[in-house]
């Protein structure tokens, strides 16, 4: 796991670390390794023609200058626009500009033709708001090239903090982050545009140096999360058992998905509770599941109960949401039991909430709007009001667990279809029934359900839930680490 700090720590992380240092050079050699950090990188890219280092005028502006320096001691063709003006003087960004104009120069504007590769070093993590022009207008003219564009730190017109894009965004084929990643890369609208993501941390410890500051450290999962192990000797009996409550006449479907979901993860007994209609459909698809009647009451305590996908919200229902919270101690609440918890709120230790953002809304008493403009605070806020794990689905889903926040996989918009939420519900009952934590199961199964859907999106404009029940019982043997 890698780092996640928010702008403004990432800063105080900074001078933790000048603090450290013996020198009087503050925070240059940083921006001096983040600058050669970047110059690497454009190098690697073995770049046929200009490169357009676009460098505004604080920090991320300094990096770029550096980088320039750089590529032009190494004989590239490099062309440094500088849109915004010169830096303060006396700044670490004024002493990279000097460097840089002694042996390069600088225009305000875009030159004519096109680069091989464009360098966003314009705003980086101190973005807020809309972008204004001459920005907007230039951001939109090199998106339009067919040229590499690597963002220093963060695209221009990215919220390094919330992961909203207003208007317009420097769409980056690549990133380059520094020191730790910012939340806004890895949620939201932030991995539409990062492209390609990695983290240069310049030799600074993040973590260690925001623990000792008491700030608050979340996690990037940039490796596969790990499966419950299997012991040789096992049966079935080991590996636990799932109560799939779920899926009323019409919404069948949804108890199917999830019980095969925890079926394939590996949950050694898997029950559905539903109509006697369905089980005709339990035998032609999966012979391997068991029914049950809609009566809930008296189940075993170790079962892991898996609540709500097309459940309904009738009377009855209600009454099995409300007999089950209070029964069973651990579960996964979705759906219709999510609609139920916000007109029943209760604390649900043990549990794992999966709302989408109209859900996390209609749980947290605000709109779907509020969330998506702040997806780390909302999850954070819905974790601390029902004390439970809470998934808050989307694009870079985000896992939130005592006051800590971990970045999934970002996934792919291909998984934009019907039953998606059904199977990662299922799927995270499933390795709960293994003997994993809540947080554990939904680590591992919100990381996997998001990579699975992306090596599948390579080949195929859309993924179907189905699509991924096979790759569910075989990703022991293929660990994919799709790029980010």
């Amino acid at each position: 796991m890698k780092p996640v700090l928010a702008a403004a720590d990432v800063a105080k992380v900074e001078q933790a670390w000048v603090a450290q240092q013996s020198g009087d050079d503050g925070t240059w050699p940083l921006m001096a390794a983040a600058g050669e950090a970047v110059a690497q990188r454009v190098m690697a890219l073995k770049p046929r023609g200009a490169i357009w280092v676009l460098a505004g005028k604080g920090n991320n502006g300094g990096d770029g200058y550096v980088a320039a320096w750089h590529l032009q001691q190494a004989g590239f063709e490099v062309c440094l626009v500088a849109p915004l003006g010169p830096s303060r003087p006396g700044s670490d960004a004024d002493r990279a500009r000097r460097q840089w104009l002694k042996v390069g120069s600088e225009q305000a504007r875009l030159p004519s033709g096109e680069p091989a590769v464009v360098v966003d070093a314009l705003l980086g993590s101190g973005q807020r708001g809309p972008l204004k022009e001459p920005l907007a207008a230039l951001v939109a003219t090199v998106n339009d090239f067919a040229a590499s564009r690597l963002a220093v730190d963060v695209p221009t017109g990215l919220n390094a903090d919330t992961g909203v894009v207003d208007e317009a965004v420097f769409q980056a084929s690549e990133t380059l982050s520094f020191i730790a990643f910012k939340p806004g890369l890895l949620t939201g609208d932030g991995p539409g545009c990062v492209g390609r993501l990695a983290l240069e941390t310049l030799g600074v410890e993040a973590a260690v140096l925001a623990q000792s500051l008491n700030l608050a450290v979340h996690w990037h999962l940039a490796t596969a999360p790990a499966w419950p192990e299997r012991v040789a000797n096992g049966h079935k009996g080991h590996f636990g058992q799932v109560r799939i409550v779920a899926g009323s006449p019409g919404m069948g479907g949804a108890g199917l998905l999830a019980a095969r979901a925890a079926l394939a993860a590996g949950a050694g007994k898997v029950f559905w509770h539903t109509s006697p209609g369905n089980a005709q459909a339990v035998l032609m698809a999966q012979p391997e599941l068991m029914t049950a009647n809609p009566d809930v009451s008296g189940l075993p305590e170790a079962a892991v109960v898996v609540l709500g996908p097309g459940l309904g919200r009738e009377q009855e229902v209600r009454a099995r949401c409300e007999l089950l919270t209070r029964q069973q101690p651990r579960g996964v609440l979705d759906a219709d039991g999510l609609v139920w918890l916000a007109e029943n709120p209760t604390t649900l230790p043990g549990w794992v909430l999966t709302p989408h953002p109209g859900e996390a809304g209609v749980l947290l008493g605000i709109s779907t709007a509020a969330v998506q403009a702040d997806r780390c605070a909302a999850a954070l806020a819905l974790s601390q009001r029902y004390q439970a794990v809470v998934v808050l689905k989307g694009a870079g889903s985000l896992i939130a667990d005592q006051g800590q926040l971990w970045f999934s996989h970002p996934g792919t918009v291909a998984m934009a279809t019907p039953g998606m939420g059904d199977t990662l519900a299922g799927w995270i009952g499933g390795l709960m029934a293994q003997g994993f934590s809540s947080r554990q199961a939904a680590l591992s199964a919100t990381w996997w359900h998001a990579a699975l859907a992306a090596r599948l999106a390579r080949h195929q404009r859309i993924v179907l839930a189905t699509d991924l029940l096979p790759l569910i019982q075989a990703a022991r043997l293929t660990t994919p680490v799709p790029d980010h």
